[in-house]
């Protein structure tokens, strides 16, 4: 099967090479080609094109599938600029569905949607489930990247009707994993800075919103079975963990993994602030029926992901240990 990866720099498509090269299974490096906006550097020996999903072209090479992974993830950008955040996502697809379907057979594709789709999780719910119709709010501007993935996942399911494509749309949650960047929105990966500089940890809201964190080896784990899996044809599958984890509790375990002090006076400060760029207060997927489908199981427990994160920090160089 030759595979191409969009968004192959960024975290998921790190961790899909780094699964792919360390797998005894079908799918090798030889099968993979990278694009991304610029040559990437992906660190394998690997086939790469420099390809702007949002530009008016496609490349011209033959495929058997695509994990479309080129899709902004910053809080940031939503919040200045929504606009932006839904053109780039659902100009991204329609570029992707237009190279589909200038290849020989419909190919598989694997999307990378989110579960931000769902919107807040109403006070009677624990967790979303895959069949879950609710949806964010389309008529708010703070839910662009929501209403861009819907959106998105529209174009996939109607190039699927005219026989285009045959797409999965694998619905992705919170993350952990070696390859989070520590200085972007995302809370884990703040928390294991402040670790590595020796803390405190810093909570910049109250610590109440509940999250889960899947490893970015088991996302891609996932991931990629469910490309070999003609069951996740046309199925909507949620990838991230249903272990729930208040942020506040998610900083105290990052300090106790670094060995701060417990009883250090400033361990972990709960600044407790909003900003335009919060999340939900609720983030949790049910994987019932995914786990049922595809067989998966989650097999890197939070600290292994959190001690990895260190590891790969401390190792950097950039960090005290």
């Amino acid at each position: 099967m030759r595979v191409l990866i969009t968004g192959g720099t960024g975290f998921v498509g790190r961790h899909l090479l780094d699964v792919i090269d360390s797998s005894s299974k079908s799918l090798t490096l030889d099968d993979v080609i990278i694009a991304s906006r610029s040559v990437p550097e992906t660190g394998y020996d690997v086939e790469t094109i420099s390809w702007d999903v949002t530009s008016n072209s496609v490349p011209n090479l033959h495929v058997d599938a695509v994990i479309h992974a080129a899709t902004p993830a910053s809080a940031e950008l939503n919040a200045r600029s929504p606009r932006v955040m839904f053109d780039q996502i659902v100009e991204g697809a329609r570029r992707v569905v237009e190279f589909c379907a200038k290849q020989p057979q419909p190919p598989r594709v694997i999307f990378t949607s989110s579960g931000a789709v769902y919107g807040e999780m109403p006070p009677s719910v624990t967790s979303w489930t895959e069949d879950s119709k609710l949806a964010a709010d389309s008529l708010d501007a703070k839910n662009a990247y929501a209403s861009g993935k819907r959106a998105a996942e529209a174009l996939f399911a109607l190039a699927a009707s005219e026989g285009v494509c045959r797409p999965t749309f694998a619905r992705l949650f919170a993350f952990s994993g070696r390859h989070l960047p520590l200085d972007k929105h995302f809370a884990l990966g703040n928390f294991v800075r402040d670790a590595l500089s020796g803390g405190p940890i810093r909570v910049r809201g109250t610590g109440t919103a509940v999250r889960s964190y899947l490893d970015g080896d088991d996302m891609a784990t996932w991931l990629l079975l469910a490309l070999s899996s003609e069951k996740s044809v046309n199925r909507v599958i949620h990838v991230g963990s249903d272990q729930a984890i208040t942020i506040a509790e998610l900083a105290h375990r990052v300090a106790d993994r670094a060995g701060i002090d417990p009883e250090a006076e400033e361990r972990v400060v709960i600044e407790g602030l909003t900003s335009v760029i919060d999340g939900r207060d609720r983030y949790v997927p049910s994987t019932d029926f995914t786990r049922a489908l595809l067989g998966v199981t989650e097999v890197t427990a939070l600290v292994e992901s959190i001690d990895g994160m260190l590891q790969r920090g401390r190792q950097a160089g950039s960090f005290r240990a």
